[in-house]
């Protein structure tokens, strides 16, 4: 996508705001992408929508850009500047443990502890699958099975013809 119509769309967003994007608002896109570029006049609303995507991505990376220049130097180096200790970093997410359900937590202790006795094995029955058929599968095995029943047809003629000159060469 030209870089110059992802501009002309991001700017309409800032414009449009939080607003929902209809069928109105990408009819205004598309003709302000076109009073400034003077192509894409009858553009569809899915390149308008991919337009669209497009546009907030390049003003989400606008934004982190800003963010990053705007934010002040952390770590050793601003610690020294400011004559501070510098103070462990902590990160916005903090780890969450994985909920395992008590039923599987009890068994891996129970497996896990030394004085467990073996457990007797046991046959677990799977259940059989469900085999479904659908029309275009069926179709084709019919067709197989028709191709084939064509090739033993011609076969057998084959075969007819063939005895047929061997009992005239024989007499």
């Amino acid at each position: 996508m030209d870089e110059k119509v992802i501009k002309i769309v991001a700017a309409k967003l800032r414009r449009i705001g939080d607003q929902p994007i209809n069928a109105e608002k990408l009819t205004e896109i598309r003709e302000e992408v076109y009073k400034a570029t003077r192509t894409n006049k009858f553009a569809s609303f899915s390149n308008v929508k991919k337009w669209v995507k497009a546009a907030r991505g390049y003003m989400k990376a606008q934004e982190k850009a800003s963010a990053a220049k705007a934010k002040p130097a952390k770590g050793k180096r601003a610690a020294k500047a400011s004559g501070k200790p510098a103070k462990p970093q902590r990160r916005e997410e903090e780890f969450v443990a994985p909920v395992v359900p008590r039923r599987i937590e009890d068994s891996v202790n129970f497996i896990k502890e030394e004085n467990a006795p073996a457990l007797p094995s046991q046959e677990v029955v799977l259940p059989k699958p469900t085999i479904v058929f659908d029309k275009v599968y069926l179709q084709s095995i019919k067709f197989e099975i028709a191709g084939i029943r064509q090739t033993m047809e011609r076969v057998s003629r084959q075969l007819d013809k063939l005895e047929k000159e061997l009992t005239n060469h024989g007499e």
